[in-house]
């Protein structure tokens, strides 16, 4: 029976102290785990893009902080000629192999290794939240053609329950303060706004399908930075807390929908 600790969910992360990075981004350093768990983004969404920002195949992109590939695969797949920028070195690795290691770079948000004018579109899937957007915004700025645009993209399991509340209960008392909070919208609206020199946002959410079970669900927020960054004492007490809320409401494998969020717009 496949379980969460099979993907090493309660082994102690290390900090990438190498990094200038939030620190709480230390909780990311189990890059296996993160891919495991974390949804794909598909087909749909990649077709949304292209719509929104005018892209065709061969369209030069980059994905800032694009993870082990969940949205960069899909874009890879979907014709777009990507440079996907990673600051952490074991989830390049994974990354490297997703889409090939002559598409991925090192690097931050806030310094950009491409030359000016150098893409159509930056994207930035459940990454943008990391950003010193005072120093990123004008980077993005930079590497973007005349009409290029910047995507905001966030992806949400839609899990439903009481077993579901009680689990959000259990992670609003032990989350720390953490960049992604308050909600998405907020960063994403002001970051795209007019005095940053874009048009007017687009929001356009696209469904997915996927089937989980209880290991995966474990794994999936066993995969939220500040969880990885608790003490290994800390992290089995939370997660074995989730884990017994599972199994009384006698949880099994079930079909659940996934939203992905994405805000757009182009610059003026």
């Amino acid at each position: 029976m496949e379980t969460a600790a099979s993907h090493g969910i309660f082994g102690r992360v290390s900090d990438p102290s190498e990094q200038s990075l939030h620190p709480l981004v230390g909780g990311f350093a189990d890059a296996e785990n993160y891919d495991y768990a974390r949804p794909r983004y598909g087909a749909d969404v990649v077709d949304a893009l292209k719509n929104a920002l005018d892209l065709r195949a061969g369209s030069p992109v980059l994905e800032l902080g694009a993870g082990t590939g969940q949205l960069s695969q899909a874009l890879v797949a979907g014709g777009l000629e990507l440079t996907a920028v990673e600051p952490l070195e074991e989830t390049r690795v994974l990354l490297g192999r997703a889409i090939g290691p002559e598409r991925v770079r090192a690097g931050v948000a806030e310094d950009i290794p491409l030359p000016a004018q150098s893409v159509e579109a930056v994207l930035a899937a459940d990454s943008f939240h990391w950003f010193d957007q005072s120093r990123a915004l004008p980077e993005i700025h930079r590497v973007l053609k005349p009409g290029g645009g910047l995507a905001i993209l966030h992806s949400l399991p839609l899990w439903d329950g009481p077993w579901i509340t009680e689990i959000g209960t259990l992670l609003n008392e032990a989350r720390p303060t953490h960049p992604a909070y308050p909600v998405f919208e907020g960063l994403a609206d002001s970051a795209l706004s007019e005095v940053n020199g874009y048009g007017p946002v687009r929001k356009i959410t696209v469904h997915s399908e996927e089937v989980t079970n209880p290991a995966r669900v474990l794994a999936y927020l066993a995969s939220f930075s500040w969880i990885g960054s608790l003490t290994e004492a800390e992290r089995e007490s939370l997660l074995g807390r989730v884990a017994e809320v599972l199994e009384r409401y006698e949880i099994g494998e079930f079909p659940h929908q996934v939203a992905h969020i994405i805000w757009v717009a182009r610059l003026r």
